[in-house]
């Protein structure tokens, strides 16, 4: 980039979130650059494995016929409890999950973000990769007009710069939409490898009766050690997806490496036999802001507005994430077609942003969930306690053959007892029921 450059809108970062916001402006016709800092849009990028299509049919009806590179669509789900030798397991499946295209399908980033990205860049948007912008430009009133790049006479300027930076806020910063980074208690590490497996093995191993079926799984209790967290295991084309995700501050309290965790996890008696044979081909590990609603950034300023994971827009408890990013993305960018018509680039204007997405599932999700990052930091009993309990307990009922089944009642009462009290347990139900609530 040489000389001054000027565009209708600058977007940071090439992920869902920042893709929407371009590809909705492009549509609009706005004159957009992406402004991405790894080598392609998803070279940086990592999470679980789970998309929802419906965000992305908001952005592009006419997605599907796009061929978009999912990997498996998610046919079953549910949750594992593991303590260390045991599982219960509680699934969902349907025929109903058989639709095409499905409500969910298993994504490698690697490969979606940068047909994601390909779908803004046909629409007109000007996609720019290994670029760092490295601050944002201001006028003397202090709006914002533009940023500054790692690139010799890097400077773009624009009306407005919709920020996707991810978890590593710094221009939410300079922008003085946070004041400062998040604390590790409000950061989780979430660590993923993706083992290769033939499919024909990874179908008889899960179930699956063919490519056009997948599993999605949620792990707690033993897999974090009964620490807040949680692990997964998600089914792709020729492989699985399986990682461990924890709070920043648990790993430092505890003196845990992430990759050890990782590790401890595989070769859980419940989960080696699904990996046996499996070949690693790709290590990550990626941060992910679980602020919460209180929590969150501004989201906009005069000339600035933020979306995505630089604005906390996480839903851990329901692992949704992208599906958030690019419905926000989707309407800063709106909120920036209407700027334009309007020609008002101020903080007032721009704050339509915010209005909007209260009416979404956006905030409106997180608003509910506000306090569920708190309740798990005080209750480790749940993750802990409670998910050893369940297991022992069904041990205890599914083994009580020969003993009169009121002995095995009795014994049962008595383990939960000597774990936690009755009394315990109803004040724990009645935390989680309000940290539901909001």
């Amino acid at each position: 980039m040489t000389g001054r450059l000027t565009f209708d809108a600058i977007v940071v970062g090439a992920g869902p979130a920042g893709v929407a916001a371009a590809l909705t402006m492009a549509r609009g016709g706005l004159n957009v650059i992406i402004i991405e800092r790894g080598r392609f849009a998803g070279a940086k990028n990592l999470f679980g494995g789970v998309f929802y299509t419906h965000a992305l049919a908001d952005v592009l009806p006419d997605y599907w016929e796009r061929k978009p590179p999912f990997e498996r669509p998610v046919t079953e789900q549910g949750y594992w409890m593991l303590s260390p030798d045991s599982a219960i397991r509680v699934m969902h499946k349907s025929e109903r999950y058989l639709k095409e295209p499905a409500d969910a399908y298993t994504v490698l980033r690697a490969r979606f973000d940068p047909w994601f990205a390909e779908q803004a860049a046909a629409a007109g948007a000007l996609l720019i990769t290994r670029t760092t912008v490295t601050q944002l430009l201001k006028d003397e009133r202090g709006r914002v007009i533009g940023v500054d790049t790692d690139r010799p006479e890097g400077k773009v300027y624009a009306p407005v710069v919709i920020i996707a930076e991810g978890v590593n806020n710094l221009l939410t910063q300079q922008a003085g939409l946070i004041a400062s980074d998040l604390p590790p208690k409000y950061v989780a590490l979430a660590v993923k490898e993706y083992i290769n497996l033939p499919a024909k093995d990874l179908q008889i191993r899960f179930g699956l009766s063919g490519p056009r079926e997948g599993v999605a799984i949620d792990v707690f209790g033993d897999v974090t050690l009964g620490l807040p967290g949680t692990g997964f295991i998600y089914t792709d084309q020729s492989g699985i997806s399986i990682g461990v995700g924890m709070l920043l501050d648990e790993f430092v309290t505890h003196r845990l490496r992430p990759y050890e965790v990782l590790e401890r996890f595989k070769h859980h008696p419940v989960v080696r036999p699904y990996l046996e044979g499996g070949e690693v081909r790709e290590y990550g590990a990626h941060l992910i802001p679980e602020m919460g609603y209180d929590r969150m950034p501004k989201l906009a300023g005069d000339g600035v507005m933020v979306a995505g994971d630089a604005a906390g827009m996480v839903d851990a408890l329901h692992r949704e994430g992208t599906n958030l990013a690019i419905t926000a993305g989707k309407m800063a960018g709106e909120t920036a077609l209407a700027a334009h018509q309007a020609g008002d680039f101020s903080a007032a204007f721009l704050s339509r942003y915010r209005r909007n997405l209260e009416g979404t599932f956006v905030l409106q999700d997180m608003k509910q969930y506000r306090r569920m990052t708190d309740f798990l930091e005080s209750s480790p009993q749940f993750m802990g306690t409670y998910v050893n309990l369940l297991n022992e307990a069904a041990l205890r009922y599914f083994t009580a053959h020969g003993i009169p089944k009121r002995t095995m009642e009795h014994d049962i009462l008595k383990m939960v007892r000597e774990r936690r009290s009755f009394t315990g347990v109803a004040w724990d139900m009645l935390k989680l029921m309000r940290a539901m609530r909001g």
